[in-house]
């Protein structure tokens, strides 16, 4: 997937659809982000002096979160995307809110934002939260994320995501994994050309603890204790993600 690939967030707050029959809860949330690219002579230390002030500042009507992005592990046919924006909301409509509110009110703030960037592209995304962090977001927290393009195995579907999250989870908590794990699926603005079917992204604290978590899977893999994968997935991609605003604030 050249020129796309996004990140996902620890989200403070966010909607919930429930499994009645065995009280599994996925959150929902709906997500936007811009893929962006320094203009001459700029830093992403100059984005991040900005958006801490003009974008913190700005009063949306609809909780609204916000994150600055930037590689840390990728591959040169990745786009070589400098940086991205990506903003959640609870929902749709709230992201519908929040950009008709945007667009009337923020042009001053926008405009500091693209006389430091150029953006190639603006999509949205639908997010179902398969593993929810043990630790509460932070305004200012610093995370990383390992980002993956999955497609469904032959004779697999959306009908097995629920058995083989429970798997997964119970991998991940034997490894004392704290970070989540998010499925992002495409919305408006996404590549109509891709045919990828979701995206899957882990959190982590640190670089260390996503360390141990690539161990964890090789030991898995060799001594045959790694759940079963109901989809084929790509090495991840993995990017720093720098917390904006909370959708507290």
């Amino acid at each position: 997937m050249t020129k796309k690939y996004v990140l996902l967030i620890l989200f403070s707050s966010i909607s919930t659809f429930c499994f009645s029959d065995d009280h599994l809860t996925y959150r929902t949330a709906t997500g936007e982000v811009l893929q962006c690219n320094l203009n001459d002579g700029k830093d992403a230390d100059d984005v991040m002096k900005m958006v801490k002030n003009d974008w913190y500042d700005l009063d949306y009507p609809v909780q609204y979160e916000g994150w600055v992005l930037t590689p840390t592990l990728f591959a040169s046919t990745d786009g070589g995307y400098d940086l991205f924006w990506a903003g959640f909301t609870l929902n749709n409509s709230d992201m519908g809110a929040s950009l008709d509110w945007f667009n009337n009110n923020a042009s001053k703030v926008f405009a500091k934002w693209q006389n430091l960037v150029s953006c190639a592209s603006w999509s949205q995304w639908d997010i179902f939260e398969a593993r929810r962090p043990t630790v509460e977001l932070v305004e200012g927290d610093n995370n990383f994320w390992a980002f993956h393009s999955c497609d469904f195995k032959e004779g697999k579907g959306v009908s097995d995501l629920r058995d083989n999250d429970k798997l997964w989870n119970n991998f991940l908590d034997n490894l004392g994994h704290k970070g989540g794990v998010w499925r992002w699926w495409a919305g408006g603005g996404s590549d109509t050309q891709n045919s990828t079917d979701y995206y899957v992204n882990i959190s982590f604290p640190t670089m260390k603890e996503y360390g141990d978590y690539r161990d964890a899977r090789m030991q898995s893999m060799m001594d045959g204790s790694m759940p079963e994968q109901i989809a084929n997935c790509q090495t991840p991609r993995v990017y720093s993600a720098n917390n904006i605003k909370t959708m507290s604030n």
